[in-house]
């Protein structure tokens, strides 16, 4: 049996676009639940080498040469992860790439090419998501609190926008 991991607080993200400019975009299966760029924990690896690992295991593509790193004014981020960690400093990278698309089943519930004005449609979706667990918060009533998180947290894991920490970099890096 498989001992679950540990978060490290690094965590890489790919930028990679087709010959169109659409950038490759993947569902998350698991929480944090959203459309998001390839991307995950670094395990104790060099930035660029997870993001090799994290690009390759969730979208079968290959990188071609050298990651590019973007620079971020931000790096950390301070989010809660499913492996117990509150905050992550981040490297993202830009890729070429070469393959066939073929998103990892385990992973993703799916990948595809996002063009500019769909990636503002789910950042306005994020935002709205944002807005409402926000408000739920300020129920009078704990028990109203929990309900009202609990329904809006249901239907955001039925048709996410922008998985929040790309909201978050995709504003920083004028994306959206």
């Amino acid at each position: 049996m498989e001992l679950p991991k540990v978060c490290d607080h690094t965590s890489v993200g790919v930028v990679a676009r087709d010959d169109q400019g659409r950038i490759l975009m993947i569902k998350r299966k698991k929480y944090p639940f959203g459309v998001a760029l390839p991307s995950g924990h670094c395990d104790g690896k060099d930035y660029s080498l997870a993001c090799f690992d994290e690009f390759e295991t969730e979208t079968g593509l290959k990188i071609t040469g050298a990651p590019h790193p973007v620079t971020l004014k931000s790096p950390r981020k301070d989010l809660l992860c499913r492996r117990g960690g509150q905050y992550h400093y981040w490297q993202i990278f830009e890729v070429d790439w070469k393959g066939r698309l073929s998103p990892n089943k385990n992973e993703t519930l799916g990948a595809g090419w996002y063009a500019p004005d769909e990636i503002r449609l789910l950042a306005e979706k994020t935002k709205e998501y944002l807005r409402r667990i926000k408000l739920s918060s300020q129920a009078e009533e704990v028990s109203w609190q929990k309900s009202l998180k609990e329904s809006v947290e249901k239907e955001w894991q039925a048709d996410p926008g922008l998985e929040v920490v790309w909201y978050e970099f995709f504003k920083e890096l004028s994306i959206i």
